[in-house]
């Protein structure tokens, strides 16, 4: 129901595909975050309950509705639709069927596993290579089943020219840092090991800084509070929910993302280093796949909030290596993360997987 990285990537990947001559339609939610942008941009919802209980009863309406459209690719991305499109898409009998994984979590159970990734699918997306590595691994998954396509970026939205207003925003002077997270308030984000960096950096920096916690989610009202219980709750400010974070990102000078478990490839990591932001972030998941330590942005170990703020303050105090290290970035996103590649290669997938079961 929610709004984050994961249901950015699936409007961006209707958006391209409609833009690239393509019908396009989301089964979600109509009150969904997805569902919502959905409609916006006037793309055909098909609406389906958030209820577990009554998704069974929408398995045969759906498979008729997939049938009647002729619909050729259905790639679904979670755990719900994964069943409950899956089995309609192989009811109608028709469509390519493709699975999304976007973070890495473990698989308790194997054989059900396996029935979702190996056996009801063609074919398995991943959005970083250790999510396909690890499931290769671990559901016996062949290679030519599995391919890591990470998300695209809009090099054009997210690019060093952007001029972010967030300090007039706030009333700041020039001078003052921005140190920021942009991440839904999720507890393996991290954000109360960013907390409890932030008197470390207010220490070292020989900046005035201000800390920016942008996003929104379940964990909102527990940081508010963890917040006020600081000597230095004025040093810190959360945005909430915002629309315009190509003018987030482009505010800050260090974007921070202490990340403890189930990354993929973070989009808001992808969308600073194109907007030649210098990054900080933590050794899990897919982060290490786009940021070399010391190259395109600084790594730590996790859940280590003493290692983050001498990153942070290092990049702080050091004009000229969050220039190369942006600079390195941008680089990295122009070669291989921009939205078209994405997209291409998704296409391109979509055809060979077509082409391979004879359609």
């Amino acid at each position: 129901m929610g709004w984050g990285g994961q249901e950015v990537r699936v409007l961006v990947e209707l958006e391209w595909m409609r833009a690239h001559g393509h019908w396009v339609a989301l089964a979600a939610h109509p009150e969904s975050g997805a569902g919502k942008q959905a409609r916006q941009a006037g793309i055909e919802l098909y609406p389906i309950s958030a209820r577990k209980g009554k998704l069974p009863l929408e398995l045969i309406p759906m498979a008729r509705w997939i049938s009647r459209n002729k619909i050729d690719v259905v790639n679904t991305h979670s755990s719900n639709d994964g069943w409950l499109v899956g089995l309609a898409a192989r009811l109608a009998r028709r469509p390519i069927l493709i699975r999304s994984r976007h973070v890495e979590v473990d698989y308790p159970s194997r054989f059900r596993s396996g029935l979702a990734f190996r056996s009801l699918p063609h074919h398995l997306i991943t959005t970083s290579q250790r999510i396909a590595n690890r499931v290769m691994e671990e559901l016996s998954l062949p290679a030519w089943q599995v391919t890591c396509i990470a998300t695209g970026i809009d090099l054009n939205k997210f690019n060093p020219a952007v001029n972010g207003t967030l300090r007039e925003e706030l009333g700041l002077k020039p001078e003052v840092a921005l140190v920021g997270m942009v991440a839904v308030l999720r507890s393996w984000k991290g954000h109360p090991i960013f907390i409890q960096s932030m008197e470390h950096v207010l220490k070292a920096s020989r900046r005035p800084v201000r800390f920016i916690i942008a996003g929104d989610g379940p964990g909102r009202q527990e940081l508010a509070e963890t917040i006020a219980r600081m000597p230095w709750k004025e040093h810190v400010t959360m945005l909430g929910h915002r629309t315009d974070v190509p003018n987030v990102v482009a505010s800050l000078d260090v974007l921070v993302l202490p990340s403890y478990a189930h990354e993929g490839i973070p989009q808001i990591i992808l969308q600073a280093q194109a907007t030649g932001r210098a990054v900080v972030g933590t050794t899990v998941g897919g982060i290490p796949e786009v940021v070399e330590d010391d190259v395109t942005g600084l790594l730590v170990p996790p859940r280590n909030p003493e290692a983050l703020a001498e990153k942070i303050s290092a990049l702080l105090n050091d004009a000229a290596l969050r220039e190369r290290l942006g600079t390195a970035s941008r680089a990295q996103m122009e070669k291989h993360y921009g939205v078209d590649s994405m997209g291409e290669r998704l296409l391109a997938l979509y055809e060979e997987v077509s082409h391979r079961r004879g359609q």
